[in-house]
Protein backbone atom coordinates (compact mmCIF):
# COMPACT_ATOMS: atom_id res chain seq x y z
CA UNK A 1 0.00 0.00 0.00
CA UNK A 2 2.66 2.32 0.69
CA UNK A 3 4.75 1.71 -2.11
CA UNK A 4 1.40 2.45 -4.37
CA UNK A 5 1.10 5.44 -2.67
CA UNK A 6 4.54 6.65 -3.56
CA UNK A 7 3.69 5.66 -7.22
CA UNK A 8 0.54 7.25 -7.35
CA UNK A 9 2.33 10.29 -6.08
CA UNK A 10 5.50 9.98 -7.94
CA UNK A 11 2.37 9.88 -10.86
CA UNK A 12 0.74 12.86 -9.95
CA UNK A 13 3.94 15.04 -9.24
CA UNK A 14 5.04 14.00 -12.57
CA UNK A 15 2.27 15.31 -14.35
CA UNK A 16 2.03 18.91 -12.34
CA UNK A 17 5.58 19.07 -13.23
CA UNK A 18 5.16 18.44 -16.65
CA UNK A 19 2.13 20.89 -17.48
CA UNK A 20 3.94 23.58 -15.57
CA UNK A 21 7.21 22.76 -17.25
CA UNK A 22 5.34 23.24 -20.89
CA UNK A 23 3.91 26.91 -19.24
CA UNK A 24 7.71 27.49 -19.02
CA UNK A 25 8.38 26.26 -22.43
CA UNK A 26 5.73 28.59 -23.67
CA UNK A 27 6.36 31.80 -21.66
CA UNK A 28 9.99 31.47 -22.74
CA UNK A 29 9.22 31.23 -26.53
CA UNK A 30 7.06 34.13 -25.93
CA UNK A 31 9.85 36.12 -24.01
CA UNK A 32 12.15 35.42 -27.02
CA UNK A 33 9.82 36.26 -29.54
CA UNK A 34 9.14 39.47 -28.11
CA UNK A 35 12.57 40.41 -27.49
CA UNK A 36 13.58 39.32 -31.23
CA UNK A 37 10.72 41.51 -32.83
CA UNK A 38 12.15 44.50 -30.52
CA UNK A 39 16.00 43.50 -31.88
CA UNK A 40 15.09 43.20 -35.77
CA UNK A 41 13.08 46.42 -35.24
CA UNK A 42 16.10 48.09 -33.79
CA UNK A 43 18.34 46.85 -36.32
CA UNK A 44 16.30 47.59 -39.53
CA UNK A 45 16.09 51.39 -37.78
CA UNK A 46 19.68 51.70 -37.16
CA UNK A 47 20.41 50.09 -40.96
CA UNK A 48 18.23 53.15 -42.34
CA UNK A 49 19.15 55.69 -40.24
CA UNK A 50 23.00 55.19 -40.75
CA UNK A 51 22.24 54.37 -44.93
CA UNK A 52 21.03 57.89 -44.62
CA UNK A 53 23.46 59.14 -42.91
CA UNK A 54 26.28 58.07 -45.38
CA UNK A 55 24.37 58.69 -48.49
CA UNK A 56 24.13 62.41 -46.93
CA UNK A 57 27.72 62.58 -45.97
CA UNK A 58 28.11 61.27 -49.70
CA UNK A 59 26.44 64.05 -51.19
CA UNK A 60 26.69 66.96 -48.72
CA UNK A 61 30.42 66.69 -47.28
CA UNK A 62 32.18 65.05 -50.48
CA UNK A 63 29.73 65.89 -52.59
CA UNK A 64 31.86 68.09 -54.68
CA UNK A 65 34.51 65.42 -55.74
CA UNK A 66 31.94 62.73 -57.18
CA UNK A 67 31.11 62.75 -60.25
CA UNK A 68 27.34 61.62 -60.20
CA UNK A 69 25.69 61.80 -56.50
CA UNK A 70 22.76 59.59 -58.33
CA UNK A 71 23.21 56.60 -56.48
CA UNK A 72 23.65 58.25 -53.32
CA UNK A 73 20.20 60.55 -53.98
CA UNK A 74 18.15 56.83 -54.77
CA UNK A 75 19.96 55.65 -51.29
CA UNK A 76 18.74 58.72 -49.21
CA UNK A 77 15.13 58.26 -50.75
CA UNK A 78 14.75 54.84 -49.84
CA UNK A 79 16.48 55.04 -46.46
CA UNK A 80 13.88 57.59 -45.93
CA UNK A 81 11.06 55.53 -46.60
CA UNK A 82 12.75 52.42 -44.49
CA UNK A 83 13.31 54.23 -41.87
CA UNK A 84 9.70 55.90 -41.74
CA UNK A 85 8.26 51.89 -41.70
CA UNK A 86 10.98 50.72 -39.49
CA UNK A 87 9.35 53.43 -36.56
CA UNK A 88 5.82 53.08 -37.48
CA UNK A 89 6.34 49.55 -36.90
CA UNK A 90 8.37 50.27 -33.78
CA UNK A 91 5.41 52.50 -32.87
CA UNK A 92 3.08 49.93 -33.28
CA UNK A 93 4.71 46.99 -31.30
CA UNK A 94 4.88 49.50 -28.41
CA UNK A 95 0.90 50.02 -28.93
CA UNK A 96 0.55 45.99 -29.09
CA UNK A 97 2.00 46.03 -25.52
CA UNK A 98 0.58 48.53 -23.88
CA UNK A 99 3.98 51.42 -23.92
CA UNK A 100 2.54 53.65 -26.68
CA UNK A 101 4.52 56.66 -25.00
CA UNK A 102 7.86 54.64 -25.28
CA UNK A 103 8.49 55.75 -29.35
CA UNK A 104 7.19 59.36 -28.64
CA UNK A 105 10.40 60.53 -28.92
CA UNK A 106 11.95 58.28 -31.27
CA UNK A 107 9.06 59.32 -33.82
CA UNK A 108 9.14 62.96 -33.30
CA UNK A 109 13.36 62.96 -33.90
CA UNK A 110 12.71 60.76 -36.82
CA UNK A 111 10.58 63.22 -38.36
CA UNK A 112 12.95 66.15 -37.90
CA UNK A 113 16.13 63.98 -40.07
CA UNK A 114 13.82 62.35 -42.14
CA UNK A 115 12.39 66.54 -43.24
CA UNK A 116 16.13 67.19 -42.65
CA UNK A 117 17.13 64.46 -45.75
CA UNK A 118 14.01 65.73 -47.67
CA UNK A 119 15.26 69.51 -47.54
CA UNK A 120 18.43 68.68 -48.79
CA UNK A 121 17.81 66.12 -51.81
CA UNK A 122 14.62 68.41 -52.91
CA UNK A 123 16.64 71.16 -53.20
CA UNK A 124 15.96 73.28 -49.98
CA UNK A 125 19.42 73.00 -48.63
CA UNK A 126 20.95 74.32 -51.65
CA UNK A 127 18.53 77.62 -52.26
CA UNK A 128 18.89 78.59 -48.78
CA UNK A 129 22.71 78.51 -48.68
CA UNK A 130 22.45 80.18 -52.35
CA UNK A 131 21.14 83.08 -50.74
CA UNK A 132 23.71 83.10 -48.51
CA UNK A 133 25.64 86.45 -49.02
CA UNK A 134 28.32 86.17 -47.28
CA UNK A 135 29.14 82.85 -48.36
CA UNK A 136 29.21 81.65 -44.43
CA UNK A 137 26.97 78.30 -45.47
CA UNK A 138 28.27 75.35 -47.16
CA UNK A 139 26.98 72.34 -47.36
CA UNK A 140 29.41 70.67 -45.25
CA UNK A 141 28.40 73.41 -42.40
CA UNK A 142 24.33 72.29 -42.99
CA UNK A 143 25.85 68.89 -42.42
CA UNK A 144 27.36 69.64 -39.05
CA UNK A 145 25.14 71.84 -37.86
CA UNK A 146 21.98 70.75 -38.40
CA UNK A 147 22.16 66.89 -40.07
CA UNK A 148 24.76 65.61 -37.80
CA UNK A 149 23.34 66.63 -33.95
CA UNK A 150 19.75 64.77 -35.12
CA UNK A 151 21.49 61.71 -35.99
CA UNK A 152 23.01 61.56 -32.55
CA UNK A 153 19.48 62.45 -31.52
CA UNK A 154 17.46 59.52 -33.15
CA UNK A 155 20.58 57.26 -32.50
CA UNK A 156 19.86 57.32 -29.05
CA UNK A 157 16.17 57.02 -29.06
CA UNK A 158 16.99 53.91 -31.21
CA UNK A 159 18.87 53.00 -27.97
CA UNK A 160 15.95 53.95 -25.57
CA UNK A 161 13.68 51.94 -27.82
CA UNK A 162 15.74 48.61 -27.28
CA UNK A 163 16.68 49.07 -23.70
CA UNK A 164 12.29 50.41 -22.87
CA UNK A 165 10.89 47.31 -25.13
CA UNK A 166 13.41 44.99 -22.98
CA UNK A 167 12.30 46.61 -19.70
CA UNK A 168 8.38 45.50 -20.53
CA UNK A 169 9.91 41.78 -20.59
CA UNK A 170 9.93 42.56 -16.46
CA UNK A 171 6.44 40.60 -15.86
CA UNK A 172 7.10 38.05 -18.79
CA UNK A 173 10.35 36.96 -17.03
CA UNK A 174 8.63 37.37 -13.55
CA UNK A 175 5.52 35.11 -14.75
CA UNK A 176 8.24 32.22 -16.13
CA UNK A 177 10.66 32.78 -12.63
CA UNK A 178 7.38 31.85 -10.80
CA UNK A 179 6.12 28.73 -13.22
CA UNK A 180 9.29 26.87 -13.25
CA UNK A 181 9.10 27.12 -9.55
CA UNK A 182 6.10 25.76 -9.37
CA UNK A 183 7.48 23.12 -11.62
CA UNK A 184 10.20 22.04 -9.68
CA UNK A 185 7.61 22.18 -6.01
CA UNK A 186 5.34 19.12 -6.91
CA UNK A 187 8.79 17.36 -7.18
CA UNK A 188 10.89 18.70 -4.20
CA UNK A 189 7.34 17.74 -2.62
CA UNK A 190 7.52 14.39 -3.69
CA UNK A 191 11.13 13.83 -2.93
CA UNK A 192 10.47 14.75 1.00
CA UNK A 193 7.20 12.48 1.43
CA UNK A 194 9.31 9.88 0.05
CA UNK A 195 12.27 10.16 2.52
CA UNK A 196 9.82 10.12 4.99
CA UNK A 197 7.69 7.26 4.15
CA UNK A 198 11.18 5.16 3.68
CA UNK A 199 12.17 5.94 7.01
CA UNK A 200 9.01 5.08 7.97
CA UNK A 201 9.10 1.64 6.37
CA UNK A 202 13.00 1.01 7.52
CA UNK A 203 11.86 1.79 11.56
CA UNK A 204 8.84 -0.03 11.61
CA UNK A 205 10.27 -3.09 9.56
CA UNK A 206 12.66 -2.98 11.99
CA UNK A 207 10.80 -2.72 14.90
CA UNK A 208 7.96 -5.39 13.57
CA UNK A 209 9.60 -8.19 11.64
CA UNK A 210 13.71 -7.87 11.46
CA UNK A 211 14.08 -7.00 15.46
CA UNK A 212 11.73 -10.25 16.38
CA UNK A 213 13.22 -12.26 13.98
CA UNK A 214 16.81 -11.78 15.35
CA UNK A 215 15.70 -12.17 18.30
CA UNK A 216 13.79 -15.61 17.47
CA UNK A 217 17.18 -16.59 16.12
CA UNK A 218 19.08 -15.27 19.11
CA UNK A 219 16.92 -17.70 21.40
CA UNK A 220 16.62 -20.68 19.69
CA UNK A 221 20.68 -20.79 18.91
CA UNK A 222 21.19 -19.98 22.63
CA UNK A 223 18.76 -23.54 23.15
CA UNK A 224 20.54 -25.40 20.92
CA UNK A 225 23.97 -24.32 21.77
CA UNK A 226 23.75 -23.89 25.67
CA UNK A 227 19.65 -25.57 26.60
CA UNK A 228 19.10 -22.03 27.71
CA UNK A 229 15.16 -21.92 28.09
CA UNK A 230 13.59 -20.62 24.86
CA UNK A 231 12.06 -16.63 25.17
CA UNK A 232 8.18 -17.23 24.49
CA UNK A 233 7.87 -14.05 25.64
CA UNK A 234 9.55 -12.48 22.54
CA UNK A 235 7.32 -9.26 21.65
CA UNK A 236 6.06 -9.68 18.01
CA UNK A 237 2.50 -9.65 16.36
CA UNK A 238 0.96 -11.73 13.10
CA UNK A 239 2.88 -14.38 11.47
CA UNK A 240 6.25 -13.77 13.43
CA UNK A 241 4.28 -14.57 16.82
CA UNK A 242 2.89 -17.27 15.42
CA UNK A 243 6.51 -18.74 14.32
CA UNK A 244 7.84 -17.73 17.61
CA UNK A 245 4.72 -19.84 19.29
CA UNK A 246 5.19 -22.50 17.45
CA UNK A 247 9.21 -22.93 18.01
CA UNK A 248 7.79 -22.92 21.46
CA UNK A 249 5.39 -25.66 21.20
CA UNK A 250 8.13 -28.04 19.01
CA UNK A 251 10.99 -27.23 21.94
CA UNK A 252 8.18 -28.06 24.84
CA UNK A 253 7.32 -31.82 22.96
CA UNK A 254 10.86 -32.27 22.16
CA UNK A 255 11.20 -32.06 26.12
Amino acid sequence: MAFASIILLLVFSGAISLFELERVSHDTEEILRASKISTDLARDMVTALNEQNDAIIEMAVIGGNLVDITPHYNRCVESIKRLNVATERAQQRMVEIDSPTLTDSLIYYTAKINDLANSYINGDVHRTIAQDTLMLSTPHSWYVEYYKPEYVNVSRQITKFMTGSESTLGPDVNRLSHTARRAVTPVFISLVVMVVVVLMLHYFLGYYLIKPIVRINNSLGDYLRYRSPFDKEISCRDDIKSLRDRIALLIAKLK
